[in-house]
C-alpha cells in the first residue's frame, strides 16, 4: 500500500501546472501512460521494462527528478551502475538536496569501487539527515576503503547507535581498528560482527584471526582463519549451485546440493523452497520430504514437519531415521504415545542406532517411566562405547 501510496503522490507531483496550454495535454497523458506502466514493471521486478517507460516518459518531459531517480534505480537493479549514476547526477541537478537520490548515487559509486566518489553525495546525506542509518554505514564502509580509518571509526559508531545489531557495520569498525593496531577492541567488533550476522559469516573470522596473529595467539588465529577458510569455500560453493540452478532450473543435482548446504548453514526457510522444488522434479524421493521435514522442524512448524515425515514414509517405509524424524516431531507437539510407537519403529529397523535409543530414553523420562528410561539409555551408552 505504501508503494503506491508513493506512486500517486509522485504522479501527483509530475501533472501539468494550471493552466498548461490544451495542446501539451495529450503529450502529457502519454509521459504519465509511461510512468505508471514503468512503476508497475519496476514493482513486478520487470525493471528492463520500467526502463524503457521511464525513458520513454522522459523524452516526453525531460524535467523530473524523481522519474530520473527511478530510472537510475531500476538501472542499478540490472547492474547498469553508470548508467544509474548519469540518472541520478541528472536527478540532482534538479533536486540537489534528494536525500534518496544522494544515498543512491552514493551507493551506486561504492558499488564502482569509486570509493572516493560516493563520500561527497554521502556526507551531503548525513548533513541533511544524521539519523540516515545506511547512509552512515555506507559512508563509513567507503572511509574504510579509502583507508581513511580514523575519519570512519565515528561514522560507523554512528551508524550502529542507529542500528545497533549491523554485523557488517561491526565488522567494517573491527576493520578499522585492527588497521589502527587497537587488536582488543578490533576483536570485540569482529565478535559481535559474528553475533549478528548470518550463520557463518566468513569475513569476521579473517579479520580475528589477524587480530590474534598480532597478538602473539597463534592458536586462536589458526583456528579462526580455518573458519574463515571453510565458510569461504562454501560460499563459494553455494554461490555455485545458485547459479547452476539458475542458469539450468531442471538440474536435480544441482538443487539437492544447494538444500543440503542451506540445511547445514542453518537456512531453513530458503531450504524449504528449494526441497520443494526438488520434490517438483522428482516428487518420489522421499529423501526430499524428509529434508523438508527437517527444515519445517527446525522452524517450528510441526504440523507441516509431520505431514512431510508421513509422506517420505510412505514412499520409503523401510528406512529407520524417517521414523526417528516423525518420532521428534509428534514429542516436539507433546503427542508422547505416537512418539513412542514412531521411535520403537526406527529401533525395530535400525537398533544399532544409539540415538534412536536415547530420544526413548528422554522421552519415558518425561514420562516418568524410569525403568524404561534406564534401559533404554544404558543401550545408548553401549552401542555409542562400540562405535568409538
Amino acid at each position: 500500500m505504501q508503494n503506491w501510496l508513493k506512486i500517486v503522490i509522485i504522479l501527483y507531483l509530475c501533472l501539468p501546472p494550471f493552466g498548461v496550454a490544451e495542446e501539451k495535454t495529450g503529450d502529457h497523458s502519454r509521459y504519465v501512460q509511461h510512468v505508471e506502466r514503468g512503476f508497475v514493471f519496476m514493482f513486478q521486478g520487470g525493471n528492463q521494462e520500467a526502463i524503457s517507460e521511464f525513458e520513454a516518459a522522459l523524452t516526453i518531459e525531460s524535467e523530473h527528478a524523481e522519474i530520473l531517480h527511478y530510472l537510475g534505480m531500476a538501472y542499478a537493479q540490472e547492474e547498469l551502475l553508470n548508467k544509474a549514476v548519469e540518472s541520478y547526477e541528472r536527478s540532482l541537478t534538479l533536486m540537489p538536496d534528494n536525500i534518496e537520490a544522494l544515498y543512491s548515487l552514493g551507493v551506486a559509486y561504492f558499488n564502482l569501487d569509486k570509493w572516493a566518489d560516493a563520500v561527497a553525495p554521502l556526507q551531503r546525506v548525513v548533513e541533511l539527515s544524521p539519523e540516515h542509518a545506511r547512509g552512515q554505514e555506507v559512508l563509513g564502509k567507503s572511509l574504510v576503503k579509502l583507508r581513511r580509518y580514523a575519519e570512519a571509526i565515528p561514522v560507523l559508531k554512528q551508524a550502529l547507535t542507529l542500528k545497533p545489531q549491523a554485523a557488517g557495520t561491526y565488522y567494517e569498525l573491527g576493520t578499522a581498528y585492527l588497521n589502527l593496531k587497537e587488536y582488543a577492541t578490533a576483536i570485540e567488533n569482529f565478535k559481535q560482527a559474528i553475533a549478528y550476522g548470518p550463520a557463518r559469516y566468513a569475513d569476521p573470522h579473517f579479520g580475528l584471526g589477524t587480530a590474534y596473529l598480532r597478538l602473539g595467539d597463534r592458536e586462536k588465529s589458526r583456528t579462526e582463519m580455518q573458519l574463515f577458510q571453510q565458510y569461504q569455500k562454501e560460499y563459494a560453493e553455494y554461490e555455485r549451485l545458485t547459479r547452476l540452478t539458475r542458469n539450468e532450473p531442471n538440474n536435480l543435482e544441482a538443487w539437492t546440493g544447494l538444500a543440503s548446504m542451506l540445511m547445514t548453514q542453518k537456512k531453513y526457510g530458503q531450504a524449504i523452497q528449494v526441497f520443494q522444488k526438488c520434490i517438483e522434479l522428482d516428487p518420489n524421493n522421499a529423501h526430499f520430504y524428509h529434508g523438508l521435514s527437517r527444515a519445517f522442524m527446525n522452524l517450528n512448524y510441526p504440523k507441516h514437519a509431520v505431514e512431510a515425515a508421513r509422506k517420505a514414509i510412505q514412499l520409503n517405509p523401510s528406512e529407520a531415521i524417517l521414523y526417528n524424524t516423525l518420532g521428534s516431531v509428534y514429542a516436539m507437539q507433546g503427542d508422547s504415545q505416537n512418539a513412542i510407537a514412531a521411535f520403537q519403529k526406527a529401533v525395530e529397523l535400525d537398533g544399532e542406532q544409539p540415538y534412536y535409543h536415547l530420544n526413548l530414553s528422554r522421552l519415558y523420562q518425561g514420562m516418568g517411566n524410569q525403568r524404561l528410561a534406564q534401559e533404554h539409555y544404558r543401550v545408548y551408552e553401549y552401542l555409542l562405547s562400540k562405535q568409538k
